[in-house]
């Protein structure tokens, strides 16, 4: 089916079916006329070609999602819920960093590319200086960039307040946090939050910076006996990735979660309620946050967003098996 065949059935020219099917008629073409054209569209099942539709418009069709930790699954649902958003109408670019890539090198690299806009999960603030400011584009999970771009940011603090709560509820006043790399604005605002409920945070200083389970699992099995010689009856770590290797490492030690010691996560991230026993987690909305995220950015390419526009999605908490009431010292 071509356009030429549209043209023939509602008796116009194929420059008129392209203004039509582009959405450039208004002004250009009679509204009964482009109903019909839309209606034999429809009807003859006409598709327009996609590099034929990015020539007449301008554009490249392509939209860039950019995520500091492709692997992690948090992002591959925030991914999703941008893919499930933005349909067919784009197509989307999701850049694999190379081996020796660090963020900021692979987001200059994506960002040379043509793109119609992008959405950037939790960039540095020199990260997102080096975007080009007539890109459109939409900042996730960052919450010192409020402002500076359209944004979408998770409610740290009231899933923080609902997780101190519950930590207090069950006896427990010496808490360690485990941080976590890239230091992103999130990991801040997570560890910051935790430290203004509990003004004793144990060792989120020097129980630290490390980057995936494994990391996190190694240097606990070091740290964690230390900091449970030192009263610590629960260990929140900056994501549920990161309670994974804690779980594994106070097992090997011969100490139980939660009786000996509760563990709790961030992110609600699918594995977290199959694990053993499951974890409890801050539970951040990843799939709204992408499919958001892409309205957002959509309302930008089109003229009906501001750079000032920002969205706030509410956190909760999910509580499972590894926390429980804390132990009583001997």
């Amino acid at each position: 089916m071509r356009a030429a065949d549209v043209a023939a059935a509602a008796a116009v020219s194929e420059s008129t079916v392209s203004l039509v099917v582009n959405g450039k008629w208004e002004g250009r073409v009679a509204e009964a006329t482009a109903e019909r054209v839309l209606a034999i569209v429809e009807r003859l099942g006409y598709v327009v070609h996609e590099s034929a539709r990015h020539l007449a418009t301008g554009t490249s069709g392509a939209i860039a999602i950019i995520a500091p930790a492709f692997t992690n699954p948090f992002y591959s649902k925030v991914s999703l819920g941008a893919a499930a958003r933005l349909g067919g109408r784009f197509q989307l670019v999701f850049p694999v960093p190379d081996r020796n890539d660090d963020h900021r090198t692979m987001l200059a690299r994506v960002l040379a590319m043509r793109l119609d806009g992008a959405i950037i999960a939790s960039p540095t603030r020199v990260e997102l200086a080096a975007v080009p400011d007539d890109l459109p584009v939409v900042v996730l999970d960052a919450p010192d960039l409020a402002g500076v771009r359209p944004s979408v940011n998770l409610d740290v603090g009231s899933g923080v307040s609902a997780l101190s709560a519950h930590l207090r509820h069950l006896g427990h006043e010496m808490v360690a946090y485990l941080d976590g790399t890239p230091e992103t604005a999130t990991l801040t605002a997570r560890r910051a939050a935790l430290a203004g409920e509990f003004a004793g945070l144990v060792l989120h200083d020097r129980f630290a910076t490390v980057v995936e389970p494994s990391a996190a699992w190694e240097r606990a099995v070091a740290m964690l006996p230390d900091i449970v010689a030192r009263g610590v009856t629960a260990v929140v770590c900056c994501t549920d990735q990161h309670a994974y290797g804690v779980m594994r490492a106070l097992r090997e030690l011969g100490l139980r979660v939660p009786h000996d010691v509760s563990v709790v996560g961030f992110d609600d991230q699918p594995l977290s309620a199959f694990m053993s026993p499951a974890l409890t987690t801050v539970s951040f909305p990843a799939s709204e946050l992408g499919e958001v995220g892409a309205g957002l950015l959509i309302d930008l390419i089109e003229g009906r967003a501001t750079p000032a526009l920002q969205r706030v999605l509410p956190a909760s908490l999910v509580v499972r098996g590894s926390t429980a009431v804390a132990r009583t010292r001997p």
